[in-house]
């Protein structure tokens, strides 16, 4: 099947260079005993393009080399089937894996020095009909140096967050879908807590990024270093701050909760829709309310979105089409937005870079009290929406009408934010049957 795409191989050059070489399959990198030179160009060049991970993908008749780059996918080459199994070897070889076995996943970890400094792979490769998929995650330890004054959180959320951070207690949680930050927000508390001289010690599965002055513990099944157990061993360190990588199961959310009601601070981050679904996603887990109630202090929702490209954005009206959107969502349209049309600063897209969209839900007694009662998601986001008017879709607004992300963007992070019975006009002060769920209009907008 041909490939229509758009490929952007001006990304890729020193990876196509050495596929034209007659001894790319065997010939090591200058410096390195391990990596193949052509694991290292294309690592070299997905790290120059900003690029996260790097897709190697079978087709029925060839393979395409794709990278994601501020969150949105690019083709990057088209290379011939015999060529995508030379390079899957090598990434193997790289990471002391079994370069025959190919029909059963495996996952991974590697590591690669670039020019800006070494980066760790995490590989995850998959039998498909087609072939073997390789997905490589690029970990770069200086993107998660960021202080929580980098994330994008508007000067009221930082207040608040500010505040729990110098009397922290209790659970704080990130949460959102996969891939919109949620690690980067927790790290960046991490960071703020060393700053300060605390004990921090995380619980991860795996251990990402290594980061000095932090205890970090990984999970072993094997040596019977579970949740529970991890648990144990890490109040025993005696620590102001923990961090569990990531609730996931009944397990980990019992884990956390326990450790949060001993009286420590707890960091964790959760897959889930929003601030307040954080709420139904661990009673989903099996806890109860006065559990969830009691540990429960801070969740931040988030997403992420691009950032316009400084050197050619532009402003612009909105169209009929973006005016209905806006209706739909209940959010007052603004007179103009920026767009960017793309230069060579850019790469011809218009976008360089993301910040994170958000929403801090920083509970108190009236949300406790709900809880208790089993006020489910409706009552405790019409609840929380009366206090704290900057929803995810408010503060997105507020980066739209600030030129830092467009409208389209600001659509793609929100959408399935929010069931289709909430895409309702939020005109009519008069309560109506889909009153209950209607958005606030943000204030100062």
């Amino acid at each position: 099947m041909t490939n229509h795409r758009t490929l952007r191989e001006k990304l890729v050059p020193d990876f196509l260079e050495e596929l034209e070489r007659p001894n790319f399959k065997s010939e090591p990198h200058p410096g390195s005993d391990r990596e193949p030179r052509l694991v290292h160009a294309l690592v070299q060049n997905a790290s120059d393009a900003g690029a996260s991970d790097i897709h190697i993908e079978p087709r029925s008749a060839n393979a395409t080399v794709r990278f994601r780059i501020d969150g949105v996918i690019a083709d990057v080459a088209n290379i011939t089937t015999s060529q995508s199994k030379v390079v899957i070897n090598q990434f193997k070889a790289v990471a002391n894996l079994d370069p025959v076995a190919i029909f059963i996943p495996k996952d991974a970890h590697a590591r690669s020095v670039t020019k800006t400094g070494p980066l760790d792979l995490r590989l995850a490769l998959t039998p498909s009909e087609s072939g073997e998929a390789l997905v490589v995650r690029l970990l770069d330890h200086k993107r998660l140096q960021r202080s929580i004054d980098d994330l994008g959180l508007a000067t009221d959320d930082l207040r608040l967050l500010e505040g729990w951070i110098e009397n922290g207690a209790g659970m704080f949680l990130a949460a959102g879908p996969t891939g919109c930050g949620k690690t980067t927000t927790v790290y960046s508390l991490l960071h703020e807590f060393k700053s300060a001289d605390r004990a921090i010690v995380t619980l991860e599965d795996p251990v990402e990024y290594q980061i000095d002055g932090i205890v970090q513990v990984q999970l072993d099944q094997r040596h019977h270093l579970n949740f529970g157990e991890g648990i144990k061993q890490m109040l025993r360190l005696d620590p102001d701050f923990l961090m569990l990588g990531e609730i996931r199961d009944a397990a980990s959310a019992r884990a956390a909760v326990d450790a949060a009601i001993s009286g420590r601070a707890l960091l964790s981050t959760l897959h889930c829709r929003d601030a307040v679904g954080a709420v139904t996603a661990l009673r989903n887990w099996g806890l109860y309310d006065h559990e969830i109630a009691e540990a429960l202090s801070v969740v931040v929702g988030q997403r992420l979105v691009r950032r316009l490209c400084a050197h050619c954005r532009r402003t612009r009206h909105l169209t009929q089409k973006e005016l209905h959107w806006f209706s739909a969502v209940g959010l007052p349209a603004p007179k103009q937005v920026t767009d960017a049309a793309g230069c060579g600063k850019c790469g011809h897209i218009g976008y360089s870079g993301r910040t994170g969209i958000f929403e801090l839900w920083r509970l108190n007694e009236a949300d406790y009290e709900a809880i208790l009662k089993h006020g489910d998601e409706h009552a405790l986001r019409r609840a929380n929406a009366e206090r704290q008017p900057r929803s995810i879709l408010a503060d997105g607004l507020a980066k739209v009408l600030g030129g830092i992300t467009s409208v389209s963007e600001l659509q793609r992070a929100s959408s399935g934010f929010f069931p289709s019975q909430t895409l309702v006009p939020a005109r009519s002060k008069r309560p109506g049957r889909n009153s209950r769920n209607r958005l606030p209009v943000p204030s100062g907008t």
